[in-house]
């Protein structure tokens, strides 16, 4: 180590357990922690300050240390060498977290995950970072993020509205196609077991309405290298065929439609055969308003200039790192991105990108998921108006007390009323699924079975497609003595439902 990284050392406790080398470079612990401690304090400082960190006339004694991170990073993010010498994991990501050049989204994002990596090592002990200091460091990195995405977004420019459906090359045949709707749904190799029956009654409900139906099981896009959360596929899926089609229903496996509903038309009531360019919205789904989390389970995509620019923006998004439940942030980020757009082209106040911060995880690698939905809220209002009631000619938000086309089950469970039922979520019970829709996993993949239990169950009892939302504070006499607690009592941020 050369001379310029002879700086005060760290307690003795964890010097005497960092005598190894690190990550096979040579470097030792005990010289990363004694060496560079006093670097990444002035590194932290210069961040908190929203001040460059590295530059031509940094300390050599930052240059050095940076230097020597850098070689150490991939061990450190590792974690299995750490248990000995977290101290020196913490500075040899914290370094390279903070003087990474923030020249995109998804970079800096990149560093976020570094900082939060780090943040687990940090202790009461550490004489370079304190707890409380190294957690604001974090904050303040999650808004400088979003200060580059808001500089990102001033550069883009929404496509004009058009009339008809994109149009490409190919003969009068292949254009007949494309005034055709497709459902797709997407499914990883290792998950088609388990969605098999609600894929074959997507498809016995695509057979129904004449749709086309595409499942996409060429995994491709989210395995290695690129790593990416099986939630993208459909995304990219989406890409490759909008084209090729009036517009997509994108689904979920996880859904089904409630028997008796069978005869709504989901596509219809998103409006994929509405026309002019206002009456055909490019992007369609499910209004939420408080204190509903967002879900975009169930979305329509027109074949539109405007379709393939909301795919771009969202696909885009994939790079960035830690997302709300993996596309799900991404998603409602470019929704408020492309409704920011319009408010900017009619003469109103645009969107900087303050929500983007609560997109990615706090110190403790946790989401605010809350956060970000009562910021969606409130500049989603701002933007088109409240909901149920949203004004854009980009996209059609359907007010689900009318027709609820993804109601996500959750502590209301089936009662509320609605066409389609989205059993959201991690842990599912597939079996209760299957007996909700009141048919064996055999019977799903014969659609005339199918159609005679939807139609014998349609006569039995009436389709009742939406109904009253989630309110937020019901009074007294709305809850009755044996109702167990609700989401939906309590005020967000402590619960959303």
């Amino acid at each position: 180590m050369g001379q310029s990284l002879l700086l005060p050392a760290l307690p003795l406790g964890c010097l005497a357990s960092c005598g190894a080398p690190l990550g096979g470079e040579g470097a030792i612990g005990t010289d990363v922690i004694s060496g560079c401690a006093e670097a990444t304090r002035f590194a932290i400082d210069l961040a908190l300050a929203d001040a460059p960190v590295l530059h031509d006339r940094s300390p050599e004694s930052l240059k050095g240390c940076v230097s020597l991170s850098e070689g150490l990073v991939g061990w450190a993010f590792k974690e299995e060498g750490c248990e000995q010498c977290p101290e020196a994991c913490a500075m040899v990501l914290a370094l390279q977290g903070l003087t990474a050049e923030l020249d995109g989204t998804a970079r800096c994002t990149q560093t976020l995950l570094l900082l939060v990596r780090a943040f687990n090592y940090v202790s009461d002990e550490s004489t370079w970072a304190s707890v409380d200091g190294f957690g604001e460091l974090i904050h303040v990195r999650r808004e400088q993020c979003g200060k580059v995405r808001r500089e990102e977004v001033k550069k883009l420019q929404l496509p004009w509205p058009s009339y008809s459906n994109y149009r490409g090359e190919g003969p009068g045949s292949f254009g007949q196609v494309r005034e055709q709707v497709a459902v797709l749904a997407a499914a990883t190799p290792n998950k088609i077991h388990a969605y098999q029956p609600f894929l074959n009654l997507w498809r016995c409900y695509a057979l129904r309405h004449g749709l086309a139906f595409i499942l996409e099981t060429d995994d491709t896009e989210v395995s290695p290298p690129h790593h990416r959360a099986p939630n993208w596929l459909r995304w990219f899926t989406a890409k490759k065929y909008l084209s090729y089609y009036k517009a997509l229903l994108v689904v979920d496996p996880d859904q089904l439609i409630v028997p008796e509903c069978w005869n709504i038309s989901i596509p219809a009531v998103l409006g994929a055969w509405s026309g002019g360019a206002f009456g055909s919205p490019d992007v369609a789904t499910r209004d939420f308003g408080k204190p509903q989390t967002l879900n975009n389970g169930v979305v329509m995509i027109r074949s539109s200039p405007r379709g393939h620019f909301f795919l771009d923006l969202l696909l885009e998004k994939a790079a960035w790192m830690q997302n709300i439940e993996k596309d799900q942030g991404a998603f409602d980020e470019t929704v408020l991105e492309i409704l920011g757009l319009e408010a900017t082209a009619r003469g109103d106040e645009g969107y900087d990108s303050e929500c983007a911060q609560y997109v990615w995880p706090n110190a403790k690698g946790n989401h605010e998921i809350a956060l970000y939905a009562m910021c969606w809220w409130r500049i989603c209002q701002r933007l088109a108006g409240p909901f149920g009631a949203r004004r854009s000619t980009f996209f059609h938000f359907a007010d689900p007390r009318l027709v609820d086309i993804n109601h996500v089950v959750g502590a209301r469970g089936l009662n509320e009323p609605a066409v389609l039922h989205h059993f959201a979520g991690r842990s599912k019970d597939w079996d209760f699924m299957l007996e909700t829709f009141g048919m064996a996993r055999r019977n799903t993949g014969n659609c005339q079975r199918v159609f005679a239990h939807v139609d014998s169950r349609a006569a039995e009892q009436r389709c009742v497609a939406g109904g009253p939302p989630v309110t937020e504070y019901p009074s007294k006499s709305q809850l009755s003595f044996n109702e167990p607690p609700m989401c939906f009592r309590c005020e967000p941020p402590m619960l959303v439902c």
